[in-house]
């Protein structure tokens, strides 16, 4: 085990949060089996807030970051008493596609102690059931993954929110119960559970729920709006562009932003020409979410209109541009990189 890591743990243990910076917290990065061992007999010993902003931390440092991967740290925070660290830890884990971590969401899902925790590893077991939907996976634990969402929407002891996560997760899968479980849950006399009822109707990409996600495009409340709308792009419901024109002046800045991903999904020349002025928006959100859009919109039966060639053209130019500017940066900070370590190590107070 490296000397420096051996350091970090110690740092962690007498919780020290100067521990947390880049150079140090990437030393829990891809580790090898002896520090693997190492962290999960040091983790207990480190102090509650320490595991707290630990995980936290390297929840987002990995998000910003697709080079670094803190999966073996996640997956001993799972054991953790405490249920900020275990949700962090679970959340941090998104994008683990191990069939082996099945089993361990499926116990999570029906027993952990904290509803947070239950309900996110049921979210965590969609993308299991859609990469088995996809045959991407095993049949066997696909069919364990369905019937342990299935059971979960069934059971009158799960708490509500569990339940429309399993749902929202399930739906993608094809299944003659499906649409009867999302028909219940529409008519539910719960607004959160009629809200993932339009998730799910999405999910299914069966247009036969068109005339449900069309009248809820109009809904009075922004979080069925919003799910409408992203329900709407998911079925690339051509008539819903006309109400996605109007909702981008929606006062709800989170739906304004799900019917630009619609617009980019369902697209058109009409849509493109859209995200093509949003991506020049002030709003940095906005802005953002039409970029997005427009990696992803489809161009309609012409693919070589004049604005489908302004779009490509411009990008090209500018992507160029960022290109050169980036491996200039790059060739003056790769010969300090190491010197910088060293005159870091060199003055923390573990070394």
């Amino acid at each position: 085990m490296r000397k420096r890591f051996q350091q970090l743990l110690e740092g962690l243990q007498t919780w020290d949060e100067s521990v947390l910076t880049s150079k140090w917290v990437s030393l829990l990065s891809s580790m090898g089996l002896d520090e693997q061992r190492a962290l999960r007999e040091a983790w207990p010993h480190i102090p509650l807030d320490g595991r707290r902003v630990l995980t936290q931390n390297l929840r987002e440092m990995a998000e910003a970051d697709v080079l670094v991967n803190f999966t073996d740290v996640f997956l001993v925070a799972l054991d953790d008493p405490d249920e900020q660290v275990r949700l962090a830890a679970l959340m941090g884990l998104w994008e683990y596609e191990e069939e082996d971590f099945v089993p361990t969401l499926i116990r999570m899902m029906e027993s952990d102690p904290s509803v947070a925790v239950r309900a996110e590893a049921a979210m965590q077991l969609g993308r299991f059931a859609m990469a088995g939907e996809l045959g991407e996976m095993d049949s066997e634990t696909m069919d364990v993954v369905q019937r342990a969402l299935m059971a979960a929407w069934n059971s009158p002891d799960q708490d509500l929110e569990v339940r429309r996560r399993a749902l929202e997760a399930v739906s993608c899968v094809t299944n003659d119960a499906i649409p009867g479980m999302i028909e219940a849950a529409y008519r539910d006399k719960d607004e959160r559970m009629n809200v993932s009822a339009v998730f799910a109707m999405g999910q299914t990409l069966d247009d036969a729920w068109a005339p449900y996600v069309l009248k809820e495009l109009k809904s009075p409340r922004p979080e069925m709006r919003y799910e409408a709308a992203r329900a709407a792009g998911e079925l690339r419901l051509e008539d819903a562009v006309p109400t996605l024109l109007d909702m981008l002046n929606d006062p709800d800045i989170d739906v304004r932003v799900g019917v630009i991903e619609a617009l980019g999904l369902i697209g058109g020349e009409r849509a493109l020409q859209v995200l093509m002025e949003l991506a020049r928006n002030e709003n940095e959100a906005i802005r953002e979410a039409a970029l997005e859009a427009l990696e992803v919109v489809q161009f309609g039966e012409d693919p070589l209109s004049p604005a489908v060639l302004t779009w490509i053209l411009g990008k090209d130019l500018g992507e160029m541009e960022d290109w050169d500017e980036e491996l200039e940066e790059d060739e003056g900070e790769d010969e300090g990189d190491e010197e910088e370590w060293e005159h870091d190590w060199d003055r923390d107070r573990w070394n």
